[in-house]
């Protein structure tokens, strides 16, 4: 439809319908990129998720103190209780066996050094599977063995006796 505005120009009327189409197929267009974006892509619109961190809190060593019934002096007599349990039955441990944390009740520390005092390495888990490289040492009352993971050779360090059993 055609009209003249006295000026001699024509003007064109675009009728509403065509306009709304025009809207619609371009809303669509849109929603079909983005849609191909999601399915093709869907590491571009991902939100970051949170990554667990296990934090290993490792108490200071106690150690239990008894009083043993003695003639009665002026100063009490002190004894300390050994708190480790005696080495599984059938422990044979030795350089190339396979061994397995057990009975730790919360994870055996593995030590740089073959003591008590040494700093610890890793928390092996109860029934985490080792291989044993070097010992046995003795020392705080204690055989250790030095034993390396078999998937990661950075969860190693001296473990006591007294919480592994031989597997193979």
């Amino acid at each position: 439809m055609s009209s003249t505005n006295g000026f001699s120009r024509k003007t064109t009327v675009v009728p509403l319908r065509w306009i709304l189409t025009f809207v619609v197929v371009l809303g669509l267009a849109a929603a079909g990129v983005w849609s191909y974006v999601i399915v093709t892509r869907p590491a571009a619109i991902q939100q970051p998720t949170v990554t667990p961190v296990l934090l290993v809190v490792t108490p200071e060593r106690t150690s239990t103190t008894t009083t043993i019934d003695m003639p009665i002096t002026d100063t009490p007599v002190m004894l300390q209780t050994p708190t480790f349990p005696p080495p599984p039955a059938g422990s044979l441990i030795k350089t190339g066996s396979y061994v397995q944390v057990v009975n730790t009740g919360g994870g055996l520390r593995l030590r740089y050094e073959p003591n008590l005092e040494s700093e610890v390495n890793y928390l092996a888990l109860d029934y985490e599977v080792f291989v044993v490289q070097k010992g046995p040492r003795e020392a705080d009352g204690m055989t250790w063995w030095f034993i390396v993971a078999q998937a990661d050779d950075r969860r190693n360090g001296w473990g006591a006796s007294n919480y592994l059993q031989v597997v193979r």
